[in-house]
């Protein structure tokens, strides 16, 4: 009787032991659930890399540059596939010249110029930065120069301006990666980086920059990335990258691919405004 009174306590004791053990298990689950969701999230997000050296391009006094951008998917919801290419020049006197050539352009027309722009299809279309202002010149049969009374009207083709690509997405928030090695590209020295896709897209998110957070924010996700950095001068010289989402700059949704070349550091170009522009039209 005393044995069987003995196993009897032993057991519920056990009982008792389990049923606590339950409750302070269940009472623990939301923090638990949380805590493992946390880990999976971070998990799922490889580390950034080692800062890449490499000095901002806003120390540069004058460049040239050139910008392709690729895309595959839907610009105001019609389906589109091309490219937009964009050659820079700007000097120290505050000029600036970007011409724009590509089966895209004619899409994007209207939105640089305004109505009267998109009235004309063009072969290309510089677009002039002066201390007076902002011109826009559209090559067809014949050049016509259009001095926009807003400068906001060239606002789409400024973001994708080479010297803006290349500050935004090399910007110190993202330029963290793992170094290839030492390579050479157009005859100078550089070194190679990679920039985890993941990790640029989770950084993007989070940075600082407006307009990198409105990238970030507006990206599906982001392949691994190529940046050069020229080995002497510090400065980055090529990047390209691969993306999906929407891409506002364009009002475009889908897959583009982005390739940035800087051809030239402080060389000063002369920039001066062609003969068409000498009596402008103003919408």
């Amino acid at each position: 009787m005393k044995l069987m009174n003995k196993a009897l306590a032993i057991g519920s004791a056990g009982i008792l032991i389990v049923l606590v053990v339950f409750l302070a298990l269940s009472a623990a689950a939301p923090a638990l659930s949380s805590t493992l969701s946390s880990l999976l999230a971070a998990a799922s997000t490889p580390p950034p890399g080692d800062p890449i050296p490499l000095k901002p391009l806003t120390g540069v006094t004058s460049l040239t540059a050139t910008a392709q951008i690729t895309v595959n998917g839907l610009i105001n919801g019609k389906p589109v596939q091309g490219d937009l290419n964009a050659d820079l020049a700007t000097n120290n006197q505050g000029k600036s010249q970007a011409k724009v050539t590509g089966g895209l352009l004619g899409e994007i027309a209207a939105q640089v110029g305004g109505s009267l722009v998109g009235l004309f299809t063009p072969s290309s279309v510089d677009i002039y930065k002066m201390p007076e202002g902002s011109y826009i010149v559209v090559n067809s049969l014949f050049p016509v120069c259009v001095k926009p009374k807003a400068s906001g009207d060239t606002q789409a083709l400024d973001d994708m301006s080479p010297q803006n690509l290349m500050s935004m997405l090399t910007s110190s928030d993202v330029a963290r990666g793992k170094f290839v090695g030492d390579e050479t590209l157009n005859g100078a020295p550089v070194k190679h980086y990679v920039i985890n896709g993941k990790a640029f897209l989770a950084a993007a998110k989070k940075s600082s920059n407006p307009k990198l957070k409105a990238f970030g924010d507006a990206l599906w996700s982001a392949d691994d990335a190529d940046l050069y950095v020229d080995a002497k001068s510090g400065y980055p010289v090529a990047f390209h990258g691969s993306y999906s989402g929407a891409y506002q700059p364009l009002k475009f949704e889908g897959d583009f691919e982005v390739q940035i070349a800087l051809t030239g550091v402080n060389t000063n170009p002369a920039i001066n405004l062609p003969a068409s522009c000498s009596k402008p039209i103003t919408p």
